[in-house]
């Protein structure tokens, strides 16, 4: 009887000491799972990222590209302004000393019928 009471409390030691080591196994598993599931979503969380870099890249490029066109659009725009003024400027210049030279022109009649009717006057 002795040693099987001996024997019955060593192998109840046994199994609280195995009962007791299982929690720390179960507890080392879980972390072991948990650490492999924050590494998964650290890596789809970087892969997110650098999708929305791209995102924003292309979209920077296509602003610089819509306001590089704009600006070009712009200056094209002043351009055109610019000649259309110089040519209405060019095309009233013209119109003026066209006008001018008719008024000259008129001037000149005027003068000469004055001129005529003072020459008779002095006639009659």
């Amino acid at each position: 009887g002795h040693t099987t009471v001996f024997a019955a409390e060593v192998a109840e030691k046994k199994r609280e000491e195995a009962t007791a080591a299982q929690p720390s196994q179960k507890l080392v598993d879980t972390t072991r799972e948990l650490l492999v599931v924050i590494e998964k979503r650290k890596q789809e969380s970087r892969a997110a990222s650098q999708a929305v870099l791209g995102e924003l890249d292309t979209v920077e490029a296509r602003l610089h590209s819509a306001i590089t066109d704009k600006f070009a659009q712009l200056r094209t725009t002043a351009r055109d302004l610019a000649q259309a003024r110089d040519t209405a400027i060019e095309e009233a210049l013209h119109t003026t000393t066209a006008h001018l030279g008719q008024l000259t022109t008129a001037v000149k009649l005027l003068a000469s019928i004055s001129n005529e009717r003072d020459d008779q006057r002095v006639l009659d």
